[in-house]
Parts: C-alpha cells; sequence; structure tokens
C-alpha cells in the first residue's frame, strides 16, 4: 500500500514539473492598435475571428490586444483587450509606429510593425 501511494505521489510531482515546463516556454504577444482607425480596428476583428474559430490557435501562447485610442473597445471578444486609456501600457513597450506588435519570449520584447493577421499567428507560433 505504501508503494503504490509513493508511487502516486511521483507521478504526480512529474505530471507538474511536466506541465509547468511547458508554461515556461509560451510566447505572449501584445499588439497596439487604435481603434478609431477604421484599418486597425478591421486587423483586430479579423483576428479576434481567427483566434475564436482556431483552439490550435489559442493553445499556442498568450495575446492580448491594446487600444490605446481614446475610443475604449467593449472587452465582449475572444481575444483579449484591453483599453490603455492612461498610456500605462505605452510607458511600458513605447511602440514606434501602429498597429505593432511586441512578441516576449524568455522575458525579451521584440517589436514588429504589423501588416495583417499573419504576422500575428507566427508570433503565437514563437
Amino acid at each position: 500500500m505504501n508503494r503504490l501511494w509513493l508511487f502516486g505521489v511521483l507521478l504526480f510531482l512529474f505530471g507538474f514539473e511536466a506541465d509547468a515546463g511547458k508554461t515556461q516556454g509560451r510566447v505572449e504577444c501584445f499588439v497596439f492598435i487604435d481603434a478609431a482607425i477604421p484599418e486597425q480596428l478591421a486587423l483586430f476583428k479579423q483576428f479576434n475571428r481567427e483566434y475564436y474559430l482556431s483552439p490550435t490557435l489559442q493553445r499556442l501562447g498568450s495575446m492580448t490586444f491594446i487600444n490605446i485610442g481614446l475610443q475604449p473597445l467593449a472587452n465582449t471578444t475572444t481575444v483579449p483587450l484591453i483599453n490603455d486609456t492612461t498610456g500605462i501600457w505605452v510607458r511600458k513597450f513605447k511602440p514606434q509606429s501602429l498597429p505593432a506588435m511586441f512578441s516576449m519570449y524568455q522575458g525579451k520584447p521584440i517589436q514588429q510593425v504589423l501588416k495583417d493577421t499573419r504576422e500575428i499567428r507566427q508570433c503565437l507560433q514563437g
């Protein structure tokens, strides 16, 4: 009985370490847009639709859109959305132009100017 209990505890611990290793290698992507600009709002809506329809894409990494415009968007989307009306996120990342994407892999931010949703999908794939 004690061996079975020990085996169960060890199995649990090894499973926990495997899950922890998976989350450490996940990519985090932050996309900055101004929702008042129609092209940038369309980019957000298109990616939100793609993200909603793809469970695989949702599992690849963490994606957050940050609206830096004065026109806040309702947060009723699949992709997490932050309305940065106070500029906290802009001060943290300092995007040079919009739309801009920052990919965070192992704590290192890399900035990229966006043209379409293909580049956002590539960010999630690492």
